[in-house]
This record gives structure tokens, sequence and C-alpha cells, in this order.
């Protein structure tokens, strides 16, 4: 499953609802992110809770899945990010140690692909390495730069 924000500037994959619950923003959006749930078809998918209101699981809507508007909403994102990079080289340089044509050159271009390519190549690239001696996921550059921005 994956979000994508209410402005088509961030998406985030997750293997699971437990994966998202555990995962923790270093600062908090400002204003806050409206986000839309998917899954891997293009179906919308709604928050299920508890009776306490707690997030217990993410429901498929009634809505006909559209991987098409989907796939498109997340070339969006991606050409967001591309704009912000070439618009804030010093950010760039100094956070992730890149040159603006280095940091365009790895980020996945998701224009003419299907929803479940671009699924495939941010699954493959969003997620950094974990250092040495830690269990932590890093995150790529523009993973963390979508989490900062």
């Amino acid at each position: 499953m994956f979000v994508i924000d209410v402005n088509d500037r961030f998406a985030h994959l997750f293997t699971s609802v437990k994966d998202l619950l555990g995962t923790h923003e270093a600062t908090h959006a400002d204003p806050p992110r409206g986000l839309d749930f998917f899954d891997q078809d293009g179906h919308r998918l709604a928050p299920a809770f508890d009776d306490k209101w707690q997030l217990t699981g993410l429901v498929k809507t009634n809505e006909k899945p559209d991987p098409a508007a989907v796939q498109a909403r997340l070339a969006t994102v991606f050409a967001f990010l591309a704009r912000y990079t070439a618009e804030h080289p010093t950010q760039i340089a100094d956070d992730f140690g890149l040159s603006v044509d280095e940091a365009l050159g790895e980020l996945p271009q998701l224009d003419g692909r299907t929803l479940a390519e671009s699924i495939a190549a941010l699954s493959a690239v969003t997620h950094a390495a974990p250092e040495p001696g830690t269990q932590e996921d890093s995150g790529s550059w523009f993973h963390n730069l979508m989490h900062n921005i």
C-alpha cells in the first residue's frame, strides 16, 4: 500500500498498516498533510478504526480502481521533487552531498510507466540499505527529502 498527499507533493510506500503506524516524521509537516491511501492496483483505501478511534487497518472503498490516475499522481509527485531539487541546490548539496545533476540522475522517471512499474521502481530505490550494525532504514535522499519539505 502507499500514500500520496492531497497536494501531490509526497508519496510513501508501506508494507503494512503496522509499518505505516511505526513511521514517525522527524519534523511535523506544516500545514499537516492530508493523505490518500491506495493499494498496488489503484484501489482507494479508507481507514478503519476500533471503538477508541485507533487506526486498525485500511479497507478498499467501493470506488472503481483507477491505476492510470494514481500513476499520474505519483508522476506529479516526482516532477515536483525534480523542480524542488533544481530550485534548492544548496540544500541538496548540504543535506545529501549531491549536485543537482547527480540528484536528478538518481530520481526515478515515472512518466509513461504503469502503476505497477512505478511501484516496482520506487520500492527498489526509496529505501537505502541499513547502516552497518543497525536495523534502521535510512532512506534514499529523495525519500528523506519528501519527509522534510
